[in-house]
């Protein structure tokens, strides 16, 4: 589908005053929080009900953003809706929770290229540095005034998926947009005091024990650490102090992959893959029923803990 589609299906959701359901990934991150509460502000001005809601909480870190106290749990919705926009989600086991039953209309909006196209209408563009970029080319399209709400939302989530806008998927079209924000009203000063420097005290224990985990292999190329349900129990972190992590064992010289396996069940062991220049971890999560980007993807392992390790070292290796 290309965007002039998505603009003719939103525009007549505006024409019809249809409430709308906005939701995302579970494990809320900068860029799905960001653009669905983006979104939803646009939606309101245009003079739509919308109700956004999320399996878990919006993560401390997060909680600056306009609307980041509406949004709902599943179980608080009181509402059947007939039209749901799922943004930044590769597929909808990723919500965490079901959607209402009966006639419900899916638009799908995502960069992921391991999008599995779930929707009645689907947008998904790989070549985007974070989803917050489809929404706000989007916003133009339907005539939205971007102030300084909505550009603080959408500018999170540029910033966040782009590493800052370091990682290979920053393009021309990345940063002309996060200009634009910034001409709109971009908070930055907020955005920076959130995201790396309001760090909640789990967030550095968390650090402190995966990098006591932390182990190399194949030269040196390949370094991971983990943390199991005990460690993180004692720890008290939840989801969002784990944000990250991953990033640490790649930033080593030398290595190609790092990778981050939290235990969130006995024999159910969350993976994220990270690559810096050559190797598709994308490609290497869907040999697991995972996905995300080339260089940045996670799956599930249904195993224990030292079992998944060995899993994915073996996985890696081969390809490396």
């Amino acid at each position: 589908m290309k965007l002039n589609t998505l603009v003719r299906v939103v525009n007549e959701l505006i024409a019809k005053r249809q409430p709308v359901l906005i939701t995302t990934h579970e494990a809320p991150d900068g860029d799905c929080i960001g653009s669905a509460l983006a979104l939803a502000l646009a939606l309101r001005q245009k003079g739509l009900k919308v109700s956004v809601v999320n399996k878990d909480p919006v993560p401390e870190t997060l909680t600056f953003l306009a609307g980041s106290q509406e949004v709902l749990l599943p179980a608080s919705l009181s509402t059947e809706f007939e039209v749901a926009i799922i943004v930044d989600c590769t597929d909808l086991g990723r919500l965490g929770f079901e959607l209402p039953q009966g006639e419900t209309q899916l638009i799908n909006i995502d960069h992921h290229v391991s999008n599995t196209s779930f929707g009645t209408y689907n947008y998904v563009n790989p070549k985007a540095s974070a989803t917050g970029e489809i929404i706000y080319n989007l916003l133009k399209e339907i005539d939205v005034e971007i102030g300084p709400d909505i550009a603080t939302a959408l500018y999170t989530s540029l910033v966040t998926d782009s590493g800052s806008f370091q990682y290979e998927n920053t393009s021309p079209e990345t940063l002309r947009i996060a200009a634009e924000l910034l001409e709109n009203g971009a908070e930055t000063n907020i955005i920076r005091q959130y995201l790396w420097e309001n760090k909640p005290l789990p967030a550095i224990k968390a650090l402190q024990a995966a990098l006591n985990s932390l182990t190399t292999a194949a030269d040196g190329k390949l370094a991971w650490v983990a943390l199991d349900m005990k460690s993180i129990a004692a720890i008290g972190a939840s989801n969002e102090h784990l944000e990250g992590l991953v990033n640490y064992p790649r930033s080593i010289a030398g290595v190609e992959v790092g990778m981050f396996f939290k235990e969130v069940e006995p024999q159910k062991i969350k993976v994220s893959l990270r690559s810096k220049q050559y190797v598709d971890v994308n490609a290497l999560a869907q040999k697991f029923d995972g996905g995300g980007h080339r260089r940045a993807a996670g799956c599930t392992i249904y195993a224990p803990l030292e079992q998944a390790v060995n899993t994915m070292v073996m996985a890696v290796q081969e390809m490396l």
